[in-house]
């Protein structure tokens, strides 16, 4: 059996069994990094545009960052923000890191700057582009707050080459009529389609209109059907979302994102796959392998195992399947952890990954 495999089967015996079987060295399969959390987007469902961030890791650093990201066996690397695009240097960050190493690099985006920035996209190391649309062309631009937001965006896709590229819905009541139009229409253009769950306990949603966007009745329904018969998606995550958005879930899954996911924030905060949690360390004292060699790091994710946390929705599709570890678990597990999260589920993607969050 591969490292990987070990691991991530010390992790299921330990949220399914005792907890004396869950890994003591933490070795995440993938990085979620925020060069930025500006953003350029108004979207009613997200604070991130309604602060202007100070971008606190330099370049320097950041090449550094990415280096000691790879150093430490992670494959996976994803830049999220805000928008990741609005960071001037990141493409020359790119170039002098060694990512060679990187099975893939994913950019998390709200797809505004991509017909802007096609050309630098695609000379870059990056393999997968992530972009944000919530609904069709009216529905996603109130809910992203620009007009012209989805034509600019499918624009972009339509520019890009050799890149895998997926798109992310945050599913809500005023697009849930919507989204297998939206499905064809991402295949249409090459695209894939991946999804978030809205969340109501994340401190970068606090101001966020939520319960405007919070699927009732028929809308759950038409959610419980896109993720069947058009993502088709697991029938043990088609019954928990439906739970979910119904409020009648008697319990969450224990939560492993620790054990899958690192965050590294624009302030050099690093977080265990966690926004609700507190920091564990910051880039900008200690080497990334200090801090994830750290007691405090290990005892947190084990913290979030237990579920010692406000909650939230965050990678929630991992935790899942640990927990209903049928045959493809494994395998629904690895493809989860080199896709977006979310992102950082429950939010925007780009935001995925967040304010401390």
């Amino acid at each position: 059996m591969s490292f990987s495999g070990l691991y991530l089967t010390r992790v299921w015996l330990g949220s399914n069994f005792s907890p004396k079987f869950l890994p003591k060295t933490i070795r995440p399969l993938a990085a979620h990094v925020k060069l930025t959390e500006n953003c350029q987007a108004k979207c009613i469902s997200c604070d991130y545009w309604k602060t202007r961030w100070h971008d606190a890791i330099k370049a320097d650093r950041a090449v550094e960052l990415l280096n000691e990201i790879g150093a430490a066996g992670i494959r996976s690397l994803r830049f999220t923000g805000g928008e990741p695009l609005l960071r001037k240097d990141m493409f020359q960050i790119l170039k002098q890191a060694n990512t060679s190493c990187f099975k893939e690099i994913i950019l998390q985006t709200n797809g505004l700057l991509i017909k802007k920035l096609h050309k630098e996209i695609n000379a870059s190391p990056i393999t997968t582009v992530c972009i944000s649309i919530d609904g069709l062309e009216q529905t996603n631009d109130v809910i992203r707050g620009i007009d012209g937001y989805f034509d600019l965006a499918m624009q972009g896709i339509k520019l890009l080459r050799g890149k895998k590229v997926s798109i992310a819905v945050t599913m809500n009541r005023m697009s849930a009529k919507e989204l297998g139009k939206l499905v064809e229409v991402a295949h249409g253009v090459g695209a894939e389609v991946q999804y978030n769950v809205l969340s109501q306990s994340l401190s970068f949603l606090k101001d966020a209109d939520t319960d405007a966007m919070w699927p009732e009745g028929g809308d759950v329904t038409e959610i419980a059907k896109f993720l069947r018969d058009d993502l088709k998606r697991p029938a043990y995550e088609v019954e928990y979302v439906t739970k979910y958005f119904k409020k009648q879930l008697d319990a969450e899954p224990p939560c492993i994102l620790g054990y899958l996911q690192i965050f590294v924030l624009s302030n050099g905060d690093v977080m265990t796959g966690c926004y609700p949690l507190k920091p564990v360390g910051n880039i900008l004292r200690d080497k990334l392998e200090t801090i994830m060699a750290s007691e405090e790091y290990v005892l947190q994710c084990e913290a979030m195992v237990r579920r010692e946390c406000p909650g939230c929705t965050c990678g929630v599709e991992s935790s899942l399947a640990m927990q209903n570890a049928v045959s493809s678990a494994f395998f629904e597990l690895g493809r989860l952890t080199h896709r977006q999260m979310p992102v950082n589920m429950g939010m925007p993607a780009e935001v995925a990954s967040a304010k401390n969050a």
